[in-house]
């Protein structure tokens, strides 16, 4: 959206038309190297009487709408580019593997709450509980016999 400087403020001019941003293979590579982080790094912290300790950090985890913003777009338009673009939807599984490990060791650590970690593996993730859901399950027959 063109945007023009006034005086007091920035007056943008809507476009008839959503430019949408084109997809270019060099977005898997930036893909894969924006969700390839360390989980969490350790920084040694000097206190006052002189001992140090290691204090523990998470990273923030890497999500699709943060990538999205990065570049210049939408998680919508990068749902389009996976259904579409066989380098792209691998790059992102590949992706959702990194996001997955950076979420199970922090969980794992102490470092994120565990509803937190429950919560957004089940809708970051697609991780189900292991509970069999009966609604999904097949009917079971009885048959007897005299």
């Amino acid at each position: 959206m063109p945007c023009k400087k006034t005086n007091s403020s920035l007056s943008c001019i809507k476009s008839s038309k959503a430019v949408t941003l084109r997809y270019q293979p060099e977005f898997c590579d930036k893909l894969l190297a924006f969700f390839d982080v360390p989980p969490f790094h350790i920084t040694e912290v000097t206190k006052r009487d002189g001992s140090v300790s290691m204090v523990e950090t998470a990273a923030e985890l890497p999500t699709f709408a943060a990538f999205a913003k990065q570049i210049g777009t939408t998680c919508e338009v990068l749902k389009m580019w996976e259904n579409k673009h066989a380098a792209f939807r691998e790059a992102a599984q590949k992706a959702r593997d990194l996001q997955s490990n950076i979420l199970i060791q922090n969980s794992l650590r102490g470092n994120y709450s565990a509803s937190f970690a429950v919560f957004t593996a089940k809708n970051l993730l697609g991780w189900k509980d292991g509970k069999e859901d009966l609604a999904v399950s097949p009917p079971i027959c009885v048959r007897w016999e005299e």
